[in-house]
């Protein structure tokens, strides 16, 4: 068990350390070298742990893909409770962090046909349409409680709502520190969520 244990933590720092080298230089630019470097191990060592360079680089999204999923599971065990506001504002605060993460390690992918080609076909490519499908599914279970207006779109409502998530991390990558001058965006993580998540509800919830 000991040297289980060890295996495991030695994993997750090299997964650690291919997440800090992808966002630095983008999924393309990232070799198992600068991997192994920033891990503190031999570049060998990493196949000790895994198969290929493609399996660590899927370990290494589905570790940023991991808080995102977290908050769809509390998202969806929340249907019914809390506040509508309250549950979707939560997740929008998460959903920009996770965009905000995301961005930086595949922004050079779309310029790749192989290795967007690879996250295709691999299915790590295929979470944002189903966090979209998740997130349309929550919604839908609080219109069939009446904490949702029947006129309500829920696949259009998701859409909307994770759109200004990724712009808020899009602008906020790119603009830096400028980004915060423009109106709305001069708000903080949750402030701007909640905002978003009340000016989308406005006409949709029952009164």
């Amino acid at each position: 068990m000991p040297n289980e244990s060890k295996g495991q933590a030695m994993r997750e720092r090299i997964i650690t350390a291919a997440v800090r080298v992808m966002r630095e230089q983008g999924v393309t630019n990232t070799t198992t070298k600068e991997i192994a470097r920033e891990a503190g191990v031999s570049e060998g060592s990493l196949y000790n742990h895994f198969e290929s360079k493609t399996a660590l680089f899927g370990a290494a999204f589905g570790l940023v893909a991991s808080g995102i999923r977290s908050a769809m599971q509390d998202l969806l065990a929340g249907v019914g409770q809390a506040t509508l506001e309250d549950n979707l504002a939560q997740f929008a605060a998460s959903a920009i962090l996770f965009y905000g993460d995301l961005l930086p390690m595949t922004g050079s992918v779309l310029a790749d046909r192989e290795v967007l080609g690879w996250l295709q076909r691999t299915g790590r490519a295929g979470g944002l349409s189903q966090g979209h499908a998740a997130l349309v599914r929550y919604l839908q279970a609080e219109q069939e409680v009446g904490r949702l207006g029947p006129q309500a779109q829920p696949a259009f409502l998701t859409a909307a709502l994770l759109g200004s998530c990724q712009h808020r991390a899009f602008a906020t990558l790119l603009a830096g520190p400028a980004a915060t001058d423009a109106p709305g965006l001069d708000t903080n993580i949750d402030e701007y969520a909640r905002q978003v998540v009340r000016t989308l509800l406005t006409s949709q919830l029952n009164r």
